[in-house]
Parts: C-alpha cells; sequence; structure tokens
C-alpha cells in the first residue's frame, strides 16, 4: 500500500481565489452519514466514517491554532465525494479541475486531495505540508466538505475542500459544538487521623456486633 505523502500543488486565481495542495487524499462518501457506505464503481467503497474523522482532524487543528471550526455544506461534500471516486477509479492523485465552476457563490476555495491509509494518517501528511496545513488553518474560509473513499487496493482516498461563500448557502451544517469538560472536582478532602491513645488509656467498649467481627 503506497503511503507516502506526494509533493502538494496549488493553484490560484485573482478575482476568485482556487488554491489546492495534493499529499495523499481524495474524495470520499457523505460526512453527514458518518457510520455509511457507498459504493460506486468497481471495488470502490465510499466510507463516510473516515470523512468525518477528517471533519473532526481538520477542527481539532483549527481549534489547536485559536482558529473557529468549520461548518459544513452539503454541496461541497458531494463535489469532494465525487472527486474522491473519480481518483480512486483512475487510480490517480490530481486537483479537481473543475471544482471553481462545480461550487457556486463562494470568494475563496481551496482543496487538499490525498491518498494513504487513513484518515489520521493523511492529517499527519497534510499538516506535516506547509501548502495543506495553510489550507486547513486559514482564516478566510468558513465551512468545508469533505469526501473519502477506499479503493480494492486498500487505499483511502480523501478530499477537503475548504470554501468562503458570498453569503448564505443551502444545505450548509454549522460545526458541532464542542463537548463540554467535566469541571474539575476538587482535592478530596481527608479527615486527619486521631493520634493514638496513651498507652495507659482503656480502650473502649465495641458494641456487640462490631467485637464479634474484631
Amino acid at each position: 500500500m503506497d503511503t507516502t505523502a506526494r509533493t502538494p500543488r496549488r493553484t490560484t486565481t485573482r478575482r476568485r481565489r482556487l488554491l489546492g495542495a495534493a499529499v495523499a487524499v481524495a474524495a470520499a462518501a457523505g460526512v453527514a452519514g458518518a457510520g455509511a457506505a457507498h459504493a460506486d464503481g468497481p471495488g470502490l467503497v465510499g466510507d463516510g466514517g473516515q470523512a468525518w474523522r477528517s471533519y473532526e482532524l481538520v477542527n481539532t487543528a483549527r481549534a489547536q491554532a485559536g482558529l473557529p471550526a468549520l461548518g459544513l455544506i452539503e454541496e461541497a461534500n458531494r463535489v469532494a465525494t465525487d472527486w474522491a471516486f473519480r481518483m480512486a477509479g483512475d487510480a490517480q492523485l490530481k486537483h479537481n479541475p473543475d471544482l471553481s465552476r462545480q461550487l457556486q457563490g463562494w470568494s475563496l476555495v481551496a482543496e487538499n486531495v490525498g491518498v494513504g491509509a487513513d484518515s489520521d494518517q493523511l492529517q499527519g501528511a497534510f499538516m506535516a505540508s506547509p501548502g495543506h496545513r495553510a489550507n486547513i488553518l486559514r482564516a478566510e474560509v468558513s465551512v468545508v466538505g469533505l469526501g473519502a473513499v477506499r479503493s480494492q487496493d486498500g487505499r483511502l482516498w480523501v478530499v477537503q475542500v475548504f470554501e468562503q461563500p458570498n453569503g448564505p448557502v443551502a444545505g450548509f451544517h454549522p460545526a458541532p459544538a464542542p463537548v463540554a469538560q467535566p469541571a474539575a472536582q476538587p482535592a478530596a478532602q481527608v479527615a486527619p487521623q486521631p493520634l493514638p491513645a496513651p498507652a495507659s488509656a482503656v480502650a473502649p467498649e465495641l458494641e456487640r456486633d462490631l467485637r464479634d467481627r474484631a
């Protein structure tokens, strides 16, 4: 199984910025159905669980950098998933040349694509690559779409599509609220142990039931 990260590729336009980086990732099956599997083509299986894992890892990285979490949009999920299937079917890591036309109403779009063993490995490769890391930690984007597809050889193809919409978009899902961490409990208070009685003192009489067990 080839799990080696590949050199990022990025493209930029002036009027509306379209950015991309390729490592070891590609499109995947619907993020919204986090455990669902979908087959499309011989030996290809969409992995919604791995797509959702990629989403979690992206927002974890942003939180660690002090950035807000990204919401999800169904259009970007669909485009990312379709492209993941395309890459897995062609067994070729490449950027989506039609991305700018397949998404509507955006001012900035960035794309990470990669292929590897799983989303955790790919996220590690993305964060180790300046181009991919920049896309994940891009302050100008507010939503993301993800796809993950498992090919017959066992490799996972993942696509991350980052977007800043021009206005309200259909099919928007806000980022899940962070799980509240339980409040720290105060340290347990231990009652002080009484000092041993002087040797001359008489031991107190025990109740009968306690004496039988003593």
